[in-house]
């Protein structure tokens, strides 16, 4: 979360438009999920790619660290639509037998496991793409552009700003844990874990309450009041956006 919030402070493209690299974003995820084609969600993983290294300048290691993670529990999600599994022996050729248990997959299942991923790691590399180079306070502002609920402008500013707090709490309620020896085995662990995840509920419900009064003492009346900000508009990210289209429907076309 640090890592991903300092660069999105950091890039190249900061001061553009978060509506332009919203509406690229999202163009990019339509595409994935109306063309459905392994290619295409390939395709847009790399304009994606090549947009945040590229146009906003960030290292290559690190979109590919965060995809990587992602295609991960991706691939473990999609575990249980590659394999089957059965107590008789199935139908289908690909079979593999594990003490009583058989294990069985298909070209189907697998064709449809491909689709899977590869739409899903298009869809999310172009989320990585805006969170990586659009802070939140940018993209709270396109949010009050476009007329979204204050109430839930509000919560989400709050929820964001309190997962850094309490991730700092829970860095420093572990290091007291173990400086006292509290994960030295693992009884020992599990029972500093519970007491762990017990404190920082505690924590969190304070710190709540005290926000909540410090709100209403400075006059808050339902609505965050934040300071506007001015930014640049890049026509370059309308080629870039329509090219990009281009690509895709065209590889969509050739492999239909």
């Amino acid at each position: 979360m640090h890592i991903i919030d300092q660069y999105a402070y950091a890039n190249r493209i900061r001061a553009v438009d978060p509506g332009q690299k919203a509406a690229i974003a999202g163009l990019a995820l339509l595409l994935c999920l109306a063309l459905n084609r392994p290619v295409v969600g390939l395709l847009a993983l790399l304009w994606m790619w090549g947009l945040t290294t590229f146009w906003a300048g960030l290292p290559p290691r690190t979109f590919g660290r965060v995809i990587l993670a992602e295609g991960f529990f991706l691939l473990l999600s999609v575990l249980g639509i590659l394999v089957s599994f059965n107590l008789s022996p199935p139908v289908t050729s690909w079979r593999w037998q594990v003490g009583e248990l058989w294990l069985s997959s298909s070209p189907a299942a697998v064709n449809t496991a491909l689709h899977l991923v590869t739409r899903s790691l298009g869809a999310a590399a172009a989320m990585n793409f805006l969170a990586l180079t659009t802070p939140l306070v940018d993209l709270v502002d396109l949010l009050r552009r476009l007329r979204c609920p204050l109430l839930l402008i509000d919560l989400m500013t709050l929820i964001y700003r309190f997962i850094f707090v309490l991730l700092e709490s829970l860095n420093e309620m572990y290091t007291a844990q173990a400086s006292r020896l509290g994960y030295v085995n693992f009884r020992r662990g599990i029972m500093s874990a519970g007491l762990l995840g017990s404190q920082l509920f505690i924590d969190a419900y304070r710190r709540s309450q005290r926000l909540q009064v410090a709100l209403e003492s400075r006059g808050y009346a339902g609505d965050l009041k934040v300071l506007p900000t001015s930014y640049q508009f890049d026509r370059r990210l309308w080629g870039l956006g329509m090219g990009m289209t281009a690509s895709l429907l065209l590889v969509w076309g050739w492999f239909r």
